[in-house]
Protein backbone atom coordinates (compact mmCIF):
# COMPACT_ATOMS: atom_id res chain seq x y z
CA UNK A 1 0.00 0.00 0.00
CA UNK A 2 2.90 2.30 0.44
CA UNK A 3 4.29 1.95 -3.01
CA UNK A 4 0.67 2.44 -4.01
CA UNK A 5 0.71 6.02 -2.34
CA UNK A 6 4.39 6.62 -3.53
CA UNK A 7 3.34 6.06 -7.07
CA UNK A 8 0.26 8.46 -6.74
CA UNK A 9 2.08 10.79 -5.80
CA UNK A 10 5.05 10.21 -8.13
CA UNK A 11 1.89 10.60 -11.14
CA UNK A 12 1.37 13.47 -9.45
CA UNK A 13 4.14 14.97 -9.50
CA UNK A 14 4.44 13.89 -13.16
CA UNK A 15 1.56 15.76 -14.34
CA UNK A 16 2.41 19.17 -12.09
CA UNK A 17 5.98 18.28 -13.32
CA UNK A 18 4.49 18.20 -17.32
CA UNK A 19 2.23 21.26 -17.02
CA UNK A 20 4.78 23.31 -15.71
CA UNK A 21 6.93 22.50 -18.82
CA UNK A 22 4.15 22.71 -21.30
CA UNK A 23 3.20 26.16 -20.14
CA UNK A 24 6.83 27.31 -20.30
CA UNK A 25 7.59 25.40 -24.00
CA UNK A 26 3.92 26.64 -25.59
CA UNK A 27 4.39 29.86 -24.40
CA UNK A 28 7.60 30.71 -25.55
CA UNK A 29 7.18 28.41 -28.90
CA UNK A 30 3.61 28.12 -29.69
CA UNK A 31 1.02 25.70 -29.47
CA UNK A 32 2.69 23.18 -31.92
CA UNK A 33 5.91 22.51 -29.78
CA UNK A 34 7.06 18.94 -30.35
CA UNK A 35 5.77 17.25 -27.15
CA UNK A 36 9.20 15.24 -27.06
CA UNK A 37 10.55 19.08 -26.09
CA UNK A 38 7.95 19.34 -23.29
CA UNK A 39 8.40 15.57 -21.96
CA UNK A 40 12.13 16.70 -21.56
CA UNK A 41 11.87 20.18 -20.49
CA UNK A 42 9.71 18.41 -17.22
CA UNK A 43 11.87 15.76 -16.98
CA UNK A 44 9.97 12.79 -18.01
CA UNK A 45 9.85 10.27 -20.91
CA UNK A 46 7.73 10.93 -23.98
CA UNK A 47 5.21 7.84 -22.56
CA UNK A 48 4.74 9.72 -19.39
CA UNK A 49 3.21 12.44 -20.79
CA UNK A 50 0.88 10.43 -23.06
CA UNK A 51 0.12 7.88 -19.95
CA UNK A 52 -0.43 11.17 -17.86
CA UNK A 53 -2.01 13.66 -19.72
CA UNK A 54 -3.16 12.14 -22.93
CA UNK A 55 -3.13 14.21 -26.58
CA UNK A 56 -1.64 17.53 -27.77
CA UNK A 57 -5.45 18.86 -27.28
CA UNK A 58 -5.75 17.88 -23.65
CA UNK A 59 -2.48 18.92 -22.65
CA UNK A 60 -3.69 22.42 -24.47
CA UNK A 61 -6.44 22.70 -22.40
CA UNK A 62 -5.05 21.65 -19.24
CA UNK A 63 -2.95 24.42 -19.27
CA UNK A 64 -3.57 27.06 -21.62
CA UNK A 65 -7.03 28.16 -21.14
CA UNK A 66 -6.60 29.47 -17.91
CA UNK A 67 -3.69 31.80 -18.80
CA UNK A 68 -5.46 33.14 -21.91
CA UNK A 69 -8.44 33.50 -20.19
CA UNK A 70 -6.72 35.65 -17.50
CA UNK A 71 -4.78 37.78 -20.34
CA UNK A 72 -8.02 38.16 -21.99
CA UNK A 73 -9.98 39.55 -18.69
CA UNK A 74 -7.30 41.98 -18.77
CA UNK A 75 -7.93 42.97 -22.28
CA UNK A 76 -11.00 43.08 -21.54
CA UNK A 77 -11.08 45.36 -18.72
CA UNK A 78 -8.40 47.55 -20.41
CA UNK A 79 -11.07 47.74 -23.13
CA UNK A 80 -14.21 49.08 -21.45
CA UNK A 81 -12.35 51.15 -19.62
CA UNK A 82 -12.13 53.42 -22.19
CA UNK A 83 -14.65 56.38 -22.78
CA UNK A 84 -16.55 56.06 -26.40
CA UNK A 85 -17.31 53.08 -28.84
CA UNK A 86 -14.25 54.08 -30.97
CA UNK A 87 -11.80 54.07 -28.43
CA UNK A 88 -13.03 50.45 -26.96
CA UNK A 89 -12.42 49.05 -30.68
CA UNK A 90 -9.72 50.84 -31.03
CA UNK A 91 -7.70 49.48 -27.92
CA UNK A 92 -9.42 45.64 -28.51
CA UNK A 93 -7.85 45.44 -31.68
CA UNK A 94 -4.11 47.03 -30.94
CA UNK A 95 -3.85 45.06 -27.72
CA UNK A 96 -5.30 41.54 -29.44
CA UNK A 97 -2.01 42.76 -31.74
CA UNK A 98 0.24 43.13 -28.96
CA UNK A 99 -1.03 39.74 -27.53
CA UNK A 100 -0.65 37.85 -30.61
CA UNK A 101 2.51 39.47 -31.17
CA UNK A 102 3.69 38.76 -27.71
CA UNK A 103 2.46 35.45 -26.92
CA UNK A 104 2.93 32.45 -29.59
CA UNK A 105 0.65 29.93 -27.49
CA UNK A 106 -2.24 32.64 -27.25
CA UNK A 107 -1.58 33.52 -31.34
CA UNK A 108 -2.18 30.22 -31.81
CA UNK A 109 -5.32 30.09 -29.96
CA UNK A 110 -6.71 33.03 -31.83
CA UNK A 111 -6.05 31.52 -35.19
CA UNK A 112 -7.79 28.22 -33.86
CA UNK A 113 -5.00 25.67 -34.88
CA UNK A 114 -6.32 23.29 -32.40
CA UNK A 115 -9.79 23.29 -32.58
CA UNK A 116 -10.05 19.92 -30.75
CA UNK A 117 -8.87 21.74 -27.39
CA UNK A 118 -12.43 22.84 -26.73
CA UNK A 119 -11.54 24.76 -23.40
CA UNK A 120 -9.17 26.60 -25.19
CA UNK A 121 -11.60 27.53 -28.13
CA UNK A 122 -14.55 28.17 -25.62
CA UNK A 123 -12.05 31.02 -23.88
CA UNK A 124 -11.43 32.32 -27.35
CA UNK A 125 -14.88 32.58 -28.50
CA UNK A 126 -15.24 34.86 -24.86
CA UNK A 127 -13.03 36.78 -26.98
CA UNK A 128 -14.54 36.91 -30.47
CA UNK A 129 -18.06 38.03 -28.64
CA UNK A 130 -16.43 40.65 -27.15
CA UNK A 131 -14.88 41.92 -30.35
CA UNK A 132 -18.76 41.94 -31.86
CA UNK A 133 -20.38 43.37 -28.93
CA UNK A 134 -17.72 46.30 -29.87
CA UNK A 135 -18.19 46.27 -33.39
CA UNK A 136 -22.49 46.71 -32.34
CA UNK A 137 -22.07 49.41 -30.00
CA UNK A 138 -19.75 51.43 -32.61
CA UNK A 139 -22.39 50.93 -35.16
CA UNK A 140 -25.31 52.13 -32.93
CA UNK A 141 -23.34 55.19 -31.99
CA UNK A 142 -22.58 55.63 -35.15
CA UNK A 143 -18.97 55.80 -35.79
CA UNK A 144 -18.21 52.90 -37.59
CA UNK A 145 -19.39 51.56 -40.87
CA UNK A 146 -21.62 48.82 -41.34
CA UNK A 147 -20.05 47.25 -43.87
CA UNK A 148 -17.53 46.70 -41.30
CA UNK A 149 -18.81 43.50 -39.26
CA UNK A 150 -17.69 40.72 -36.88
CA UNK A 151 -15.94 38.58 -39.71
CA UNK A 152 -13.95 41.74 -40.64
CA UNK A 153 -12.52 42.30 -37.57
CA UNK A 154 -11.56 38.00 -37.31
CA UNK A 155 -9.87 38.68 -40.70
CA UNK A 156 -7.95 41.42 -39.08
CA UNK A 157 -6.77 39.32 -36.07
CA UNK A 158 -6.26 36.39 -38.55
CA UNK A 159 -3.69 38.35 -40.35
CA UNK A 160 -2.29 40.13 -37.79
CA UNK A 161 -1.68 36.56 -36.23
CA UNK A 162 -0.59 35.05 -39.35
CA UNK A 163 1.44 37.77 -40.29
CA UNK A 164 3.27 38.46 -36.99
CA UNK A 165 4.86 35.02 -36.51
CA UNK A 166 5.79 35.05 -40.45
CA UNK A 167 9.63 35.53 -41.11
CA UNK A 168 8.64 35.90 -44.40
CA UNK A 169 6.08 38.65 -44.05
CA UNK A 170 7.14 41.90 -45.32
CA UNK A 171 7.75 44.59 -42.64
CA UNK A 172 4.52 47.01 -43.19
CA UNK A 173 1.97 44.30 -42.23
CA UNK A 174 1.33 46.01 -39.25
CA UNK A 175 0.24 49.41 -41.10
CA UNK A 176 -1.46 47.71 -43.48
CA UNK A 177 -4.02 45.99 -40.95
CA UNK A 178 -3.99 49.76 -38.71
CA UNK A 179 -5.12 51.36 -42.34
CA UNK A 180 -7.55 48.81 -42.84
CA UNK A 181 -9.33 49.37 -39.68
CA UNK A 182 -9.13 53.71 -39.54
CA UNK A 183 -11.31 53.25 -43.18
CA UNK A 184 -14.05 51.57 -41.10
CA UNK A 185 -14.31 55.17 -39.28
CA UNK A 186 -17.29 57.40 -40.07
CA UNK A 187 -15.52 60.70 -39.39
Amino acid sequence: MTAERSLRRDAQSNVEKLHAAALAVFSDRGLSAPLEDIAKAAGVSIGTLYNRVGSRDQLIDAVIPAVVGEKLLALKERTMAEPTPRARLERFVTCMIDLQLSDPALNDAMLRRFPDATALINACDRSTALGAELIEDAHAAGVLSQDFTTEDLMAVLWMAGTASHDPRAPSGWRRLVERGVAAAWIE
